[in-house]
């Protein structure tokens, strides 16, 4: 949750912009400080941890774990109202190089790959930290992600997505910009940039599955888009509701997960302070729940790191760091 959220008058209903689309199944709402602090934990990211069938959300200083059915587990870090201390859940390590930020995150092989950076210094510091998703502690392992040395340094690890069957991780950027930096998963080493067919920015959370990647974006229409990790094509899946009257609301990270009877189900954070001027901490998290039923074939995607390298070489996708 950044500091600063958007404020809109007006309301749009959530509609479908594509025509064989996701629906919006339902949503829940969480209080940020319940007796767990729920709602305050899932204001950054979230993942589903395939392995454990459970959630693992973040919010600025920490992660927490949920059951499949959203049942609080536990935190690594939580906020004390009465006094306004944060107790934080990034170990002092990371804290003492000036961490100070967790963005949405992805989880493979039960390794949580946690972007981080340092808000007071203006997100300048991308990094990727290992955590153990079974215990939330971290492994001592810490990587750059510091993306094309042509962008700007200004947040380029608000989130961090990993492709499972090519062992490629991506990040972007938080301004406007037409690219991915693409990563080897293994040590978060940029490899180079994947060119998209549209600009996007403000991109919060994003996850990939069958070749495609799905990104949850804070633009004014709160929209929630598709990338097509063969060609680059970008489009519009559908928008999150809008409020109106002075309500801040920021759209978050996003989750993706296969049903067993096929279908796709995602998951969007959106933070709510329904009384702007109050400040946040009377705010709560609403997860909206969307699904896909007739899910198309998924896009065949090569095994192997080589082959998808040469692959998006050969198309001029990869623009490799100048010597």
């Amino acid at each position: 949750m950044r500091l600063l959220f958007t404020t809109a008058a007006g309301i749009l209903a959530a509609g479908s912009v594509h025509a064989a689309s996701w629906t919006l199944a339902s949503h829940a709402d969480y209080a940020f400080l319940d007796e767990n602090q729920t709602g305050l934990q899932m204001t950054q990211g979230i993942a589903w941890n395939a392995g454990a069938n459970e959630w693992v959300t973040s919010w600025q200083f920490g992660l927490a774990r949920f059951t499949e059915d959203w049942q609080f587990i536990e935190a690594s870090g939580r906020f004390d109202p009465a006094t306004g201390q944060i107790f934080s859940g990034i170990p002092a390590a990371l804290a003492d190089r000036g961490f100070d930020h967790i963005g949405d995150f992805e989880i493979r092989d039960g390794i949580v790959h946690v972007p981080l950076d340092s808000a007071e210094d203006h997100y300048r510091n991308g990094h990727v930290a290992l955590f153990d998703a079974a215990t939330l502690s971290y492994t001592d392992m810490l990587h750059e992600m510091m993306g094309d040395p042509t962008n700007r340094r200004d947040d380029v690890a608000s989130w961090t997505a990993i492709d499972h069957e090519t062992g490629l991780g991506y990040g972007k950027e938080w301004a406007l910009g037409d690219t991915l930096n693409v990563y080897d998963v293994t040590d978060w080493s940029y490899l180079g940039t994947l060119q998209m067919d549209q600009e996007l920015k403000r991109v919060q959370g994003a996850k990939v599955l069958d070749g495609m990647m799905y990104l949850s974006t804070d633009i004014d229409t709160k929209s929630v888009y598709s990338l097509d990790l063969a060609n680059g094509h970008v489009e519009e899946l559908f928008r999150l509701p809008v409020f109106e009257g002075d309500i801040r609301f920021e759209t978050e990270g996003l989750a993706l997960r296969e049903l067993a009877d096929g279908s796709l189900e995602m998951f969007v954070e959106m933070v709510i302070d329904p009384e702007a001027e109050d400040g946040p901490l009377d705010a709560y998290t609403r997860l909206y729940r969307y699904v896909l039923e007739n899910d198309p074939a998924p896009v065949p995607v090569p095994a192997t790191l080589p082959l998808v390298l040469s692959g998006l070489a050969a198309f001029g996708l990869i623009r490799r760091r100048r010597a």
